[in-house]
């Protein structure tokens, strides 16, 4: 076994990170995907404008889809900002986590293990 190389440097434990608290200057209702650039995550509680809450970065949880997409279990997701919801693509979005079952076409959402 080989000895780890340790830095006299470096970080003090804070929690263990399931959320992330946040203060906003809108409500948020429970339920709700934030954006934070590129951390993204969901208000279980909802958030009073001008008051400090948190957003949940973990967990999984059902999230919103366009109901003409077809989304595999372990495809990578993205929150748009544009059309609230999530999507496949990339460009220009925030990954928000990975499909965990399958989510065909005809339905409205997709169980969503958070990933940041």
């Amino acid at each position: 076994m080989s000895n780890p190389i340790i830095a006299p440097v470096g970080a003090i434990y804070v929690h263990e990170g399931v959320t992330v608290p946040i203060v906003t200057d809108v409500e948020i209702p429970a339920g709700n995907v934030v954006v934070l650039g590129k951390l993204v995550g969901v208000a279980k509680f909802g958030i009073c404008a001008n008051s400090r809450g948190s957003i949940t970065v973990a967990g999984v949880f059902d999230v919103v889809k366009d109901p003409t997409t077809n989304i595999p279990a372990g495809t990578i997701l993205y929150w748009s900002k544009i059309s609230h919801h999530v999507i496949k693509n990339a460009y220009e979005h925030s990954m928000i986590g990975i499909a965990v079952e399958d989510a065909p076409p005809s339905s409205l959402t997709v169980k969503v293990k958070l990933l940041q």
